[in-house]
């Protein structure tokens, strides 16, 4: 067929017998079509028609209901289910109209009897079936976003109350039928009304957004989480046993406290929330009569407001009156894993990820991380946060790098092995202490660089200088981590002077396709050359920044796109240890 400007529509003639489909190649490359991009295809076979429609790019079909290995409508309706939303023209030597019409009631666009096949009506057939499943399916979008529409909140893009309701109501039959926990949580967030009246209320809404990001971050994809009310919000934990609940909660708690806004220069406020957790079943009792979202709330208030009468920021649990109001910090068990931490290394496990040169993507070095074996509490961002309320950051910091160097240990000489620590756990150690952990065990001596996060550091970095100076001269590198994230990073970068700078992943990826982010890399990439530092770039997501990256003369880089973080041996920290006396 000759080709022509627009959008070639493809079709597929699924039926065995040759004279149809001559007839049918002869009207679409006839005088009539000319003014059509129409491209034919064939399928002789009931499976082979179905083979090419799974593989894409058909635009209509033409089913011939008698195929040597499937017969009837019954051919339609197992299309329709195993390659639903292609329009279907059904054609037939049966002159049956009550058959046609099942045909269209079931789905089809149109039943043609094939014995009355012409140029104009087939074509009329083909356009009128194309333009229908386009408003049917413009139909069926508008209607999805009306639904949505209906059940979402427009501010956070969470369930609104509706939404949740319609979730309440399975997932208390689900519960009841598979004999599962049901947990929900009531966050309600401290003196927010100060807030949005001291800044406005679309600045309020901003900070509903992020509370909505934090809280997503916290649950599983299985949970649900709603905005319930101004600054309330209401989660679903399906299947989750209650101790469970409560590291769910204690981790959505912690990680809202770690917001905060500034309402005048002079004055920035903390946002927090106080949390309520119970457990529906027990609320519903053995009738199963379903509660509404208003009665949900109503009895979640109750155990809440325990949270809100002695302190605010802090978990509250129970079934009513019985609720138990939970300190910050503090979980059932709590004290049980948080000695372990201290005392040894078995609730830690280790990765590393990869660094490599970006030339030949060879792998130079390794950054090592540590990761919880407290469910809940697995990422380093949620153990240190639990750790930091304790008031024991440091210590657990300590263990961190202790595990960290170890595993470090079984590398070959002369690989850079990179570790993380807080500005706090750096200040907090001797240097002799530093210098006894990264000595030479079993004959092996690894490159070592402390890495610092520059969104770590408060105020002004000058406080680092002392220790950061000691470390290098013993021959240990300093890498500033995170470049560009946080708010000093030229104060650091002077007063530091680190070997190694490590562009925070933000700057780094889409830079392959985002002017914005490749122009702000160039300004960081310029600043750290000039103090003479080495650098890495983090976050590569992409073959796209990758290219980018090589073009500025970046040297170093990882991320997920190179290679993801994976396990090294596990070994009781003891035995690692005691290799060194």
């Amino acid at each position: 067929m000759n080709k022509k400007k627009g959008k070639e529509i493809r079709i597929l003639l699924m039926g065995d017998d040759p004279m149809d489909r001559a007839l049918i190649e002869e009207i679409l490359a006839g005088e009539a079509a000319k003014d059509s991009l129409l491209a034919l295809e064939h399928a002789g076979t009931f499976e082979s028609g179905v083979a090419r429609l799974e593989k894409g790019g058909i635009d209509l079909l033409l089913l011939d209901l008698d195929l040597p290995d499937k017969k009837g409508i019954r051919s339609f309706l197992e299309i329709n289910r195993r390659v639903p939303m292609i329009p279907a023209v059904i054609l037939s030597v049966l002159h049956d109209d009550s058959l046609a019409l099942e045909a269209v009631r079931r789905g089809a666009q149109d039943y043609l009897f094939k014995n009355e096949i012409r140029s104009d009506l087939l074509l009329r057939t083909i356009r009128f079936a194309m333009e229908r499943h386009r408003l049917r399916r413009e139909l069926g979008e508008a209607n999805a976003r009306l639904e949505k529409l209906a059940l979402m909140d427009p501010v956070t893009e969470l369930f609104n109350r509706r939404g949740l309701q319609e979730i309440l109501g399975h997932e208390v039959q689900r519960a009841q039928r598979k004999h599962s926990d049901l947990l929900a949580i009531l966050v309600d967030l401290d003196d927010f009304r100060r807030i949005n009246n001291a800044l406005s209320h679309s600045a309020g809404d901003v900070i509903l957004k992020e509370v909505a990001v934090k809280l997503k971050a916290c649950l599983r994809s299985t949970d649900y989480v709603a905005r319930v009310g101004g600054d309330e919000f209401l989660a679903l934990l399906p299947d989750t046993r209650f101790g469970e609940g409560i590291q769910v909660a204690e981790k959505t708690r912690m990680a809202i406290s770690t917001m905060s806004v500034s309402l005048t220069r002079e004055e920035s406020v903390k946002i927090t929330a106080s949390l309520g957790l119970v457990d529906l079943g027990l609320m519903i009792g053995p009738e199963g009569k379903l509660p509404s979202i208003d009665d949900l709330i109503s009895k979640i208030h109750s155990v809440l407001y325990k949270s809100k009468q002695i302190q605010k920021n802090r978990l509250s649990y129970g079934h009513g009156e019985d609720s138990v109001p939970g300190l910050p910090g503090s979980l059932p068990g709590e004290d049980a894993w948080f000695k372990d931490l201290l005392n040894g290394g078995d609730q830690f496990h280790v990765m590393m990820q990869p660094i490599f040169r970006l030339s030949d993507l060879r792998e130079t070095g390794y950054e090592f991380l540590s990761r919880s074996a407290v469910k809940g509490f697995e990422m380093p961002e949620d153990f240190f946060r639990a750790s930091l309320e304790a008031n024991i950051l440091t210590q657990v910091d300590h263990q961190c790098l202790k595990v960290c160097v170890a595993a470090a240990s079984l590398l070959p000489p002369g690989v850079s092995c990179h570790v993380n620590l807080f500005p706090s756990t750096l200040l907090g150690l001797p240097l002799g202490e530093f210098l006894n952990l990264f000595g030479t065990r079993n004959g092996k001596n690894p490159d070592y660089c402390i890495e610092i996060s520059e969104q770590q550091i408060i105020g002004d970095p000058s406080y680092l200088a002392e220790a950061v100076a000691n470390l290098k001269r013993a021959g240990i590198q300093i890498a500033l981590d995170d470049l560009g994230f946080g708010r000093s990073c030229l104060e650091s970068l002077i007063l530091l002077e680190p070997d190694i700078v490590k562009i925070d992943k933000r700057c780094v990826t889409g830079a392959g396709t985002e002017s914005g982010t490749r122009r702000s890399l160039k300004r960081l990439v310029r600043v750290a050359r000039s103090l003479g530092s080495e650098i890495v770039a983090e976050g590569i997501e992409s073959r796209s920044d990758l290219e980018v990256l090589k073009d500025m003369g970046i040297k170093y880089g990882q991320g997920y796109f190179l290679a993801r973080p994976k396990d090294v041996p596990v070994f009781p920290l003891g035995e690692a240890l005691a290799s060194e006396s």
